[in-house]
């Protein structure tokens, strides 16, 4: 019998982080295979499972849900990038979610409404907001420092990126 899993990270995984003693854990797994386990139908009863501190895991009529405890703005990636970057985030509840793009000057260059978006980990590609370098008129940006702002409910975060040509 064969368990296939692939997990993605925002953060790649570095050995000197590990090394140093800080590096995070993905994810922790412990399974059993139960006895009443059939030919026909194999069960795996996962007994424990840890993604890391910020997840919750509930089981409701057998189907999984991991929900983020806590809303967060990750790193857009790449960083730097061109033509485009995705900027990751996750909601420990369902909110209204606005990112707000900004000059190093402070001028708003693009504002993007997501609308209502569910709890969940909004981490890969094609989950995560993208942003194809280009301002609310549709002109390419110049080289340089933004910032990128998340709104979602009361949570507000900023971090900063860079996009090179």
């Amino acid at each position: 019998n064969k368990i296939n899993f692939a997990f993605a990270s925002a953060e790649p995984n570095n050995p000197q982080r590990r090394a140093q003693g800080t590096a995070t854990t993905i994810t922790n797994l412990e399974f059993a295979v139960l006895d009443s386990a059939t030919v026909s139908e194999t069960k795996l009863h996962i007994i424990a499972a840890k993604v890391s501190e910020s997840v919750n895991i509930t089981a409701i009529d057998g189907v999984v849900n991991i929900l983020p405890l806590h809303t967060a703005l990750h790193q857009n990636y790449p960083n730097p990038f061109n033509p485009e970057t995705w900027i990751p985030y996750q909601l420990a509840g369902a909110a209204d979610v606005t990112v707000e793009i900004y000059s190093v000057t402070g001028n708003l260059i693009k504002s993007i409404n997501l609308g209502r978006k569910a709890a969940g980990a909004y981490m890969t590609k094609e989950r995560a907001i993208c942003w194809d370098g280009r301002n609310d008129v549709g002109e390419k940006v110049a080289n340089g420092v933004y910032f990128y702002t998340l709104r979602a409910g009361e949570f507000r975060a900023t971090r900063r990126m860079i996009i090179v040509k």
